[in-house]
């Protein structure tokens, strides 16, 4: 996939998410790509738990409050496994995939509903 389509989509995503608020970070780990692309992860404590944020050249991709791939609206139990999935969507954009995340992945990060 070419950087010109990955710059055109990282800022479709990003105007579709501008209305999202942004909470600050509790904690911060960027890693720059071979495309020269700024993708940074940070989580945040919810209401029931934890939820994590995945931001490209400094503009929010994602906001994740719950735990995807499972029904219902629950947040991870710890910041470490919301660390860990951050993680996984990360590698998964590095090497320009959807940062779908599916619950064998989860199962295999020992996170369960």
């Amino acid at each position: 996939m070419s950087t010109n389509l990955i710059k055109v989509m990282v800022l479709y995503c990003a105007v579709t998410l501008s209305s999202c608020q942004n909470n600050a970070p509790v904690t911060s780990n960027s890693v720059t790509n071979k495309d020269s692309i700024n993708i940074g992860a940070y989580t945040f404590k919810t209401t029931e738990g934890w939820g994590y944020g995945i931001t490209i050249d400094n503009r929010l991709y994602i906001k994740q409050s719950t735990i995807p791939a499972f029904a219902g609206t629950k947040s991870f139990a710890s910041e470490k496994d919301a660390e860990k999935v951050a993680a996984l969507v990360i590698n998964k954009i590095k090497l320009h995939k959807k940062p779908t995340i599916f619950k064998d992945e989860l199962q295999s990060l020992q996170i369960t509903e």
